[in-house]
C-alpha cells in the first residue's frame, strides 16, 4: 500500500547537512522539472521579491521565507520527514517508530510536494515556501506543470493499493483518480446531531494516526480497496467504506 501525505505549510530548515543533490530523491526521472522549479522560485524571490510574497501568500513578517527560496540550491538538506513539521506529522511521529515501522513507512510514503513532486521520508530537501496552488511566473500553474509526469512515476506502482490523504491543491498536482488502479481517498468524520459531519480540526491529526498505526501493524497491507475498512477497524478505528458516492471509494474514519 501506498500513502500519499500532503506536505506541511510549515517547515523546519536544517542547521547543517548536504547541499541538494536531485539524484537523491525518490522518482529520479523527475530531476529536471525538480531544478528547473527551484532556480525558478530562486529567481522570483530574488528579483522580484514584492511580487513573490503575494504570490507566496506571504505576511508581513515572513520574509525570511523569501530568503530562504531565495538560496534553495546552496541551503542545507534534511530528510523530508524532518523539514516537514504539522498536526499530521506530529501524529504520525516517526521519530518514535521503531525500526521495522519506520523501515515500512520509509517504503510506503509518498510525501506530494509542489517543489519536489513526491518525496519519501528519507529523501534529504532543503526547507522552502511554495504551495501547490501558487503560480510562479515563469513556471505557470503547478499542477500544469507536474500532472502528466507524477500520474507517470505514480503508475511505477500500478500493482499497489493506494490510499489517498492530500487534500486540496495537492490532489491536483496529480490526479490519482486518472490512474488505472485501486485508490482510496480518506475522509474523516464526526457525528453531529446524529449525522456524519466531516472533521476539521482534527482532520490531520487522524491522518496522522491512521499512518502511524499502519506501519506499526504487524499484519500485510491490505491489497485490495474492499479490504481496507477491515484492516483500519481492526487497529481500532471506527471503518467504513463508502463504494456509492460518485467519485473515487472512501475510507471513512468516525471519529469520537
Amino acid at each position: 500500500m501506498i500513502f500519499l501525505l500532503p506536505p506541511s505549510e510549515g517547515k523546519t530548515p536544517p542547521s547543517k547537512g548536504s547541499k541538494f543533490a536531485p539524484t537523491k530523491l525518490v522518482f529520479p526521472e523527475l530531476r529536471e522539472q525538480r531544478v528547473s522549479l527551484m532556480k525558478a522560485l530562486e529567481n522570483f524571490c530574488t528579483d522580484q521579491p514584492e511580487i513573490a510574497a503575494k504570490a507566496l501568500d506571504l505576511g508581513p513578517k515572513q520574509n525570511n521565507l523569501l530568503a530562504i527560496n531565495a538560496e534553495l540550491m546552496t541551503a542545507h538538506c534534511a530528510p523530508a520527514i524532518k523539514i516537514y513539521t504539522g498536526v499530521l506529522y506530529d501524529h504520525l511521529g516517526y521519530g518514535t517508530l521503531n525500526a521495522p515501522a519506520r523501515a515500512r513507512a520509509d517504503s510506503s510514503i509518498l510525501i506530494s510536494s509542489a517543489l519536489f513532486g513526491f518525496v519519501t521520508p528519507a529523501d534529504p530537501i532543503p526547507a522552502y515556501r511554495l504551495s501547490g496552488g501558487s503560480v510562479i511566473p515563469a513556471i505557470g500553474s503547478l499542477a500544469a506543470y507536474w500532472k502528466t509526469d507524477l500520474l507517470g512515476a505514480l503508475a511505477q506502482n500500478g500493482h499497489e493499493l493506494i490510499l489517498d490523504l492530500r487534500s486540496g491543491s495537492y490532489e491536483k498536482l496529480a490526479p490519482a483518480k486518472q490512474l488505472d488502479q485501486p485508490i482510496v481517498s480518506v475522509k474523516v468524520l464526526t457525528k453531529v446531531n446524529g449525522a456524519l459531519k466531516p472533521v476539521t480540526h482534527f482532520n490531520k491529526a487522524t491522518k496522522g494516526d491512521l499512518v502511524r498505526a499502519a506501519c506499526l501493524s504487524s499484519g500485510k497491507f491490505p491489497t485490495k480497496v474492499e479490504r481496507i475498512a477491515d484492516f483500519f477497524t481492526k487497529l481500532g478505528f471506527t471503518a467504513d467504506l463508502d463504494m456509492l458516492t460518485p467519485g473515487l471509494p472512501t475510507l471513512q474514519i468516525v471519529t469520537h
